[in-house]
C-alpha cells in the first residue's frame, strides 16, 4: 500500500515534521530558560517538581504541534491550511496555559518559621493579611525572604495552637499576619541553624554534594550554615552565610 505513494510525499511530510519540531523545540527551549532561571532558580526547580511539570507540557506541545501536524498533512487536501492553523492555535493555547500554571505555582516566599524554611507560592496565602505591605512583591527572580514570628502573648499563642491543631487552619508559615521582615528574625534563625561542616561529617551522598558545591566556589564549610527548606514536592537544604544569615543557595538534598 505504501509503495503506491510517491516518495516526494514522504519527503515533504518529513520536512514538515522537521520544521514543526524545530520550531516547537526552540520555543520550548526559551520557555525552559524562563522557568529554570527566573521562576524556579537553584534547588527550587527540584523541590517544587517543576521539571516534571515542564516535561509534561513539552510532550503535549510536541505531540500537538509536530505529531498531529505531520499526521494530517496530505498535499492538495482541501482545508489543509485551515487545519494546520487550528493545530498551531491549539499548540499556542496549550503552551500558554501550561506556562501560566507553572508560573502560578512558583515559589514567591521563603518563609523562616520556628526551625526551617517553607517555600510558599502566592496561591497558598492570603496576601491581604500582610502587616508589612513591602512584603507583597517578589524581588527579582528569587523568593522573598520572610520571618514568621511566633506570638509572644500567651493568649495569642494558645489561640494559634487551637486554630492549627483543632480547627485545621494553616500554620504561621502560611499566615501573612505573622510575617515580619527577614532581618527581624536573623538572631533566631542563626541560633537554630547548624554549621554546614556537620553535613560533611556524614560521609554519605549529601556530603559529596556539599563538598562539590564548596569546591566550585573554592569556599570553606566554616563560612556557612544550613537549614531544611520544604517545597511543594520534596524537601531541600538552604545554605546561609554564617556571618550575615542570608541564603546563598538552595540544594535539592534532604536532611531531615
Amino acid at each position: 500500500m505504501h509503495s503506491d505513494i510517491a516518495p516526494e510525499f514522504w519527503m515533504t511530510r518529513a520536512r514538515l515534521f522537521q520544521l514543526r519540531f524545530t520550531l516547537s523545540a526552540s520555543v520550548l527551549l526559551l520557555a525552559f530558560v524562563v522557568v529554570r532561571l527566573l521562576w524556579y532558580p537553584s534547588g527550587y526547580f527540584q523541590i517544587f517538581g517543576a521539571g516534571k511539570l515542564f516535561l509534561m507540557l513539552a510532550a503535549v506541545v510536541l505531540v500537538v504541534g509536530s505529531g498531529l501536524s505531520t499526521l494530517i498533512f496530505i498535499p492538495g487536501k482541501k482545508g489543509l491550511k485551515f487545519d494546520l492553523i487550528v493545530l498551531a492555535c491549539i499548540e499556542i493555547a496549550v503552551l500558554g496555559w501550561g506556562m501560566y500554571e507553572i508560573h502560578e505555582r512558583r515559589p514567591i516566599y521563603a518563609v523562616y518559621a520556628v526551625d526551617r524554611f517553607e517555600a510558599v507560592s502566592a496561591a497558598e496565602v492570603d496576601l491581604g493579611q500582610l502587616q508589612f505591605p513591602d512584603l507583597a512583591a517578589r524581588p527579582g527572580h528569587e523568593p522573598r525572604l520572610v520571618y514568621a514570628e511566633m506570638p509572644t502573648d500567651v493568649d495569642e499563642l494558645n489561640q494559634l495552637i487551637d486554630e492549627t491543631v483543632f480547627m485545621g487552619m494553616a500554620d504561621i508559615d502560611r499566615r501573612p499576619e505573622f510575617w515580619r521582615p527577614y532581618p527581624q528574625g536573623l538572631a533566631v534563625l542563626k541560633a537554630s541553624a547548624r554549621p554546614l561542616a556537620t553535613l560533611l561529617a556524614g560521609g554519605d551522598t549529601n556530603a559529596d554534594v556539599i563538598q562539590r558545591w564548596l569546591d566550585r566556589r573554592s569556599a570553606s564549610a566554616d563560612d556557612f550554615l544550613y537549614l531544611p527548606i520544604q517545597g511543594s514536592r520534596s524537601d531541600g537544604t538552604i545554605i546561609l552565610h554564617a556571618d550575615i544569615g542570608y541564603p546563598v543557595d538552595v540544594l535539592a538534598i534532604e536532611i531531615w
